[in-house]
């Protein structure tokens, strides 16, 4: 092992970052790419407020030859609170390649600090160094802010990536990237490097691309050109592969390669389940006193080596369970769940009320994939006969089931709550639900939480109005269902009545 502190300092500032725990971005998702048409981006901002983070979508439309700009502003709406949205044309054909960037500042500890976070381009033929059009800027850095000579003053951070490498390229104040003085054996010495920080290492450790050639001089051992492991406890360090480096146009380009950095048993998994690597750029001079000066240093950044890729046109249209609606005597509550395997966010997403009046569906959830819940509740005086939901994707139109409401103040079906024994279920359980008059036409509905239906049968109705059912946990075609939440409903004539949590557990 060697030592010199000044690996340690970029490991120090990064490893900042994870004292929050901040997960920032959730539920990315857009509309259809429907060709020549507005195009919609939604994605949700978790754990701080949308006011305090500034995001944008960063996206090209010619197979990334060229890169836009968008900013995505909150949406300030009913069940989408925390979403950031923004559009813009598509063409009409060939990919699109997109990727999300925010900003915000917080104290972290003690230290006031500027936060980045980014996605980047993917460079898809490994090319080194990596060209113009496959980085991008990850973090805002000042011009000036350093101290000694302005190739010590970082003015541009880049990243990239590829299924084996990570690309980085820094721009500095002047067009030259000195590592020593006059002479190469003598200080000062100047190190450019950029350091890594995996979130969920298990060691106090931590990764650096360092650009130098240091001799070794008063017991200190030499520092050259390559990918680094350093202690954040000792200040141990010690290198661990190659880089690839080149100054070009002024430029600073750097890589890694990925196995160098997995296959170190330190390291921690890759991919993380962050999906990201802290980063930040330093510039060093080594010197005899002071025996090293940070010269400058970019704010740290949460890198994200990836991006989305769609292609122009193709969709697959959306799905829409059975419309619901439990109701008391004064509302009525409609719930459906709206599902697209293309994870396409619903562009229209209302009731239809008589076939007069509009009502938006609220999101519970934006998992558009796995299916996501919409409801809306309204005065039973609002309807005199049916409503029906209507969805889209942008592109396709989807609408659901017809319910015609009935008797919504009849208090004889709002006596009493289904009562299911045993509850949670292992592998049979009793259903029962007891009302003042008979049911018209009684039903039992299961379904699981993406509100499909596992289970539509006739339950046994007593003279007293008690309906009774014995549920084997199987679906309707006799299959055993897997544990989870399923939700029982009482119907009659298709309206549903009421609806209770049944836990399969066995």
């Amino acid at each position: 092992m060697k030592k010199i502190v000044v690996l340690v300092v970029p490991i120090l500032f990064v490893s900042f970052l994870y004292a929050q725990d901040i997960q920032l971005w959730n539920n990315l998702c857009t509309s259809a790419l429907l060709q020549n048409s507005d195009f919609t981006v939604h994605v949700d901002i978790g754990s701080i407020s949308v006011d305090s983070c500034d995001t944008k979508l960063f996206y090209s439309i010619d197979g990334q030859q060229s890169w836009f700009e968008s900013t995505m502003n909150p949406i300030y709406q009913q069940g989408y609170m925390n979403t950031v949205s923004t559009d813009f044309l598509l063409p009409g054909s060939g990919s699109l390649h997109y990727g999300l960037q925010s900003h915000f500042s917080t104290w972290v500890d003690t230290l006031f600090l500027n936060l980045f976070f980014s996605m980047t381009p993917k460079n898809e033929m490994d090319l080194f160094p990596a060209p113009d059009n496959y980085m991008i800027e990850v973090c805002e850095e000042q011009t000036g802010d350093n101290t000694g000579g302005s190739f010590l003053d970082l003015t541009q951070f880049c990243a990239s990536y590829s299924d084996q490498k990570f690309y980085f390229t820094l721009n500095n104040n002047s067009t030259q990237w000195p590592k020593y003085g006059t002479l190469p054996f003598l200080p000062p010495w100047y190190v450019y490097m950029i350091g890594l920080f995996n979130p969920e290492t298990q060691d106090s450790v931590a990764y650096a691309l360092i650009y130098a050639d240091i001799p070794s001089f008063a017991g200190y051992p030499g520092l050259q050109t390559g990918l680094y492991k350093g202690d954040i406890t000792d200040s141990s360090y010690t290198q661990i592969g190659n880089i690839q480096s080149q100054i070009s146009n002024g430029k600073l380009y750097l890589a890694c390669d990925i196995d160098d950095l997995t296959s170190d048993p330190q390291f921690g998994p890759w991919p993380n389940i962050y999906g990201c690597l802290g980063i930040d750029a330093v510039t060093v001079t080594i010197n005899i006193n002071p025996l090293f000066e940070i010269n400058d240093s970019t704010p740290p950044v949460l890198f994200y080596p990836t991006q989305e890729e769609r292609t122009i046109g193709v969709n697959t249209p959306p799905t829409l369970s059975e419309l619901l609606y439990p109701s008391d005597r004064d509302s009525l509550t409609f719930s459906i769940t709206y599902t697209d395997s293309d994870n396409n966010l619903p562009t229209v997403r209302k009731l239809l009320i008589d076939d007069t009046i509009e009502v938006p569906m609220i999101p519970l959830g934006h998992s558009y994939s796995s299916g996501s819940v919409f409801e809306c509740t309204i005065p039973s005086t609002q309807i005199n006969s049916h409503a029906q939901a209507e969805f889209s994707d942008g592109q396709y139109v989807e609408q659901s089931n017809i319910v015609y409401i009935t008797s919504v103040d009849n208090p004889a079906t709002h006596v009493n709550n289904i009562i299911i024994s045993p509850n949670p279920v292992q592998s049979q359980t009793s259903i029962s639900y007891s009302t003042r008059e008979q049911l018209v036409e009684p039903r039992i509905v299961i379904t699981n939480i993406k509100g499909q239906v596992v289970v539509s049968d006739i339950p046994v109705q007593t003279d007293t109005g008690t309906i009774v059912y014995t549920w084997s946990c199987k679906s309707r075609e006799g299959i055993h269902l897997a544990n989870g939440i399923y939700l029982c409903n009482i119907f009659d004539k298709n309206k549903l009545i009421t609806s209770k949590k049944l836990i399969l557990m066995r």
